[in-house]
């Protein structure tokens, strides 16, 4: 048996918790302020950009990569029709000639 004295006791005989009206209300007050503080983070996070706990952070964009590669493809198709109107430079020797084979 508990002493009246404990703290615990008296919470649980508080006249309000015996109330079932004030007891639905005081959930409800607890859920509507527990959502909206939820609100209020996830609006933070995407706001700063800051990954919020479980280890899951935003991905990186792909632009960069994306960029580079068609930079990368654009200066090979310029080589190739440069290399294609000026044929061989004077100072390359062409790969045939190199292997004797033409």
């Amino acid at each position: 048996m508990t002493r009246p004295e404990d703290p615990d006791d008296r919470i649980e005989t508080h006249p309000d918790l015996v109330d079932p009206n004030w007891r639905k209300h005081a959930e409800l007050d607890a859920w509507l302020g527990a959502k909206k503080e939820m609100k209020k983070r996830r609006k933070r996070e995407r706001r700063s950009g800051v990954s919020a706990g479980y280890g899951h952070t935003s991905a990186p964009s792909r632009w960069p990569g994306v960029l580079a590669l068609t930079i990368l493809v654009l200066l090979i198709a310029g080589a190739i029709v440069v290399h294609q109107i000026q044929g061989v430079g004077v100072n390359e020797t062409s790969i045939l000639e190199l292997f004797g084979l033409s």
